[in-house]
Formats: structure tokens, sequence, C-alpha cells
């Protein structure tokens, strides 16, 4: 893959760990390399929190079955973050679990929704700035407690 081509269509790109990190239209870029390089298969969405002066990193691992090689490209998320649903129809549960636990929204994903935890619940527990305040699921240090 040409890491110049990607800067030329969606700006400025940069490479870490073979990973490329874009910092916008990841949608775009999504639809560009499934058409021009075969990547056919979403493998993984996975996000990690960097905390509040950085953002949520979305990642997505790709395959290609035609060439057999991985893929991996991120972005930083500030807040919602557009859906790939209608690229890979696999991208729902994924989707749906960064919501659940991260709070990002997906912009048209009509079927978003908590995966794990009731509607009711308040915050999203893998998120740095989570507090827990649900005693009940909390973790007991000492066993004598339970």
């Amino acid at each position: 893959m040409d890491i110049q081509e990607l800067k030329n269509l969606f700006g400025e790109c940069d490479i870490y760990d073979e990973k490329i990190v874009i910092k916008s239209r990841m949608h775009d870029a999504l639809v560009y390399v499934v058409s021009e390089y075969s990547f056919d298969i979403l493998k993984s969405i996975t996000a990690v929190d960097w905390g509040k002066d950085v953002g949520v990193e979305l990642i997505y691992r790709l395959y290609s079955t035609i060439n057999e090689e991985d893929f991996c490209i991120s972005i930083i998320s500030q807040g919602d973050a557009e859906s790939v649903v209608d690229i890979f129809k696999s991208a729902q549960a994924d989707e749906n679990e960064i919501y659940d636990l991260f709070g990002i929204k997906f912009v048209n994903n009509k079927n978003l929704k908590r995966l794990y935890l009731p509607e009711s619940w308040e915050g999203y527990p893998l998120r740095k700035d989570y507090v827990q305040t649900d005693m009940r699921i909390a973790w007991n240090e000492n066993e004598n407690d339970i």
C-alpha cells in the first residue's frame, strides 16, 4: 500500500508500528482501500481511550483474501464517528460494543444500541474518566467482606 497515495487522497497520515493513522474521512478511506486493494474482510474494530486530551482511537483491522495480507488503519475520535456498516455488515457488533463501553456514537448506524450493559446504565466503563458508582459490580479486595 502506498502511504503517499493515501496522504494525497485523505490528508495527513502517520505510520506507527505498521498501522496507518489518518486524521479524518475514515469512511472514505475504507471505501478506497476496499475497492483499490481488495481488503474484503473486516477482522475487528477496537477502541483505545487515550484520555480527554487525545480522544478515543478507533482501530480497523482488515484482511484481503485475494492478496492474503492484513491492513490496519485508525483514526482518533473526539466525539461521534461515521459507521462503516454499509461497507462491512460485520461492523454492527463492534460498533455496538464500542458505543456500549466507550460511548462513541456511530453516525448512520440505524441499529446502534447497548450490547452488554442495560439501557439504564450511566456512563461508559472503558473510558478513562469513568467513575465506578455501582458497588454491586465493584471488585471486593477483601474476600471476608463477601
